[in-house]
């Protein structure tokens, strides 16, 4: 991949070496699965479903085309497109721990035909004099979305996601612990639960490379855990690989959550992958990058039906190479404002997206600024059947896109009627 500049020369002295896992995650997740595997017993809950796509647009290719579009579909995706296939796994172990595994199929030229979107033990122990303790292991998603609230990380509002959760879905994954403590005062005849989270993970220094190479896009892809995104040998991302740990220091998170009255949640969190990029080495597409970011939102369910949320996301995404001073960031941001209005099995929903990625110390590359307008109709048939009918349209500026080639500011419009048929605890 020849890249301009600055960049291409960082790039160059990049040399692939993936150390071992880190050993806090892996003891952590062995005791775990110790402890739990005498106590197996008890029913196997499990979901299904199949999300069929009819797909117009004249969007460029996408990141996982080898493009810079900003939606999930292109021009050369008109037609009937599958959308997802997903079976999860919810095994209980015993009364206290559940096994929980989730595998989906999107049919882009991902690495393998169907792939782990989730994978962790969950211990639940009884609340105690107020207060619940929740302990996660494995392969999940951080609480920050507020609009990803179906099962399989799925929105119930829109068919593509926000920007900000369309990121988190192809580079952000938890692969380690996570604790999280609730007092739960509406048990006590208080109006407010509170709780507290932490997370502590590895495997995700990769992530970073697709915003500073790519920037934000609106999709519902989730890569799969271990996955690429993007093709091998394809500029601009090369088959990047986000879930990749390249020396032995481990990620961490915190945040907090309010409820009030379940009517009003409010998060807000912290992430940092601790990541050292001038220390780390690895492939022209897969490389360590220095990311952190803020989060904060809020989401409120009024009377009637209707929804309203709003998240806000800010952070920085550092690489460097061998040499004092050869560092490039990538400040962004994005946020998102969503209402939703449900009438029976119908519902309407509207959302406004606002993003942008800087680029300091890279000739420019990876510049990006953006706006996008959602425009959904869900109509819930049954228990088994769901139609969604979706317009999108994204209007955003890339230097990338320049430096590639293509046109500098894009107006992509894309439209998709989705049927999708569900059984088992999915079923709605």
């Amino acid at each position: 991949m020849q890249l301009p500049g600055a960049f291409q020369d960082l790039s160059a002295l990049r040399r692939t070496r993936r150390r071992a896992a880190p050993p806090l995650v892996l003891a952590t997740l062995a005791a775990l699965a110790a402890l739990a595997a005498p106590c197996a017993r008890g029913a196997t809950d499990w979901e299904a479903s199949l999300d069929l796509r009819l797909v117009s647009s004249d969007a460029e290719p996408s990141f996982m085309e080898g493009g810079l579009g900003t939606t999930r579909f292109s021009s050369r995706d008109d037609g009937l497109q599958l959308g997802r296939a997903r079976l999860a796994l919810t095994q209980s172990l015993g009364e206290l721990w559940s096994a929980h595994l989730d595998a989906s199929m999107f049919d882009d030229q991902g690495r393998s035909p169907v792939g782990l979107t989730e994978a962790y033990l969950l211990f639940r122990p009884y609340p105690f004099a107020g207060y619940r303790f929740r302990l996660k292991a494995g392969a999940f998603y951080p609480p920050i979305s507020l609009e990803n609230r179906a099962s399989g990380w799925e929105s119930p509002y829109t068919l593509s996601f926000s920007a900000i959760n369309s990121w988190l879905a192809l580079e952000v994954r938890t692969v380690g612990v996570e604790g999280t403590l609730d007092w739960l005062g509406t048990h006590s005849g208080d109006a407010f639960d509170f709780g507290v989270t932490g997370g502590v993970f590895g495997w995700d220094q990769g992530a970073g490379v697709v915003l500073a190479n790519d920037g934000f896009a609106l999709t519902d892809r989730q890569t799969p855990l271990f996955d690429r995104v993007g093709q091998p040998g394809a500029a601009p991302l090369g088959g990047a690989e986000p879930f990749l740990q390249f020396d032995h220091r481990e990620g961490v998170y915190a945040g907090i959550e309010v409820r009030y009255l379940d009517r009003v949640v409010l998060r807000a969190l912290r992430w940092d992958n601790r990541a050292e990029p001038e220390n780390d080495y690895g492939s022209d597409a897969n490389y360590s990058q220095d990311t952190r970011f803020n989060s904060a939102g809020v989401r409120i369910e009024g009377d009637y039906g209707w929804t309203g949320i709003v998240q806000w996301l800010d952070g920085e995404t550092t690489t460097g190479a061998d040499w004092p001073g050869a560092l490039s960031s990538w400040p962004f941001r994005a946020e998102f404002a969503l209402l939703s209005k449900r009438l029976g099995r119908h519902s309407l929903s509207a959302r406004y997206d606002r993003f942008e990625v800087d680029s300091v110390g890279a000739d420019g590359w990876g510049a990006q600024s953006g706006h996008a307008w959602t425009a959904a109709y869900v109509f819930n048939a049954d228990t088994h059947w769901r139609l969604t009918l979706e317009w999108l349209r994204v209007v955003s500026s890339s230097s990338s896109r320049v430096d590639l080639g293509g046109p500098p500011l894009l107006t992509e419009t894309q439209v998709q009627l989705a049927v999708r048929y569900a059984l088992g605890g999915s079923s709605y």
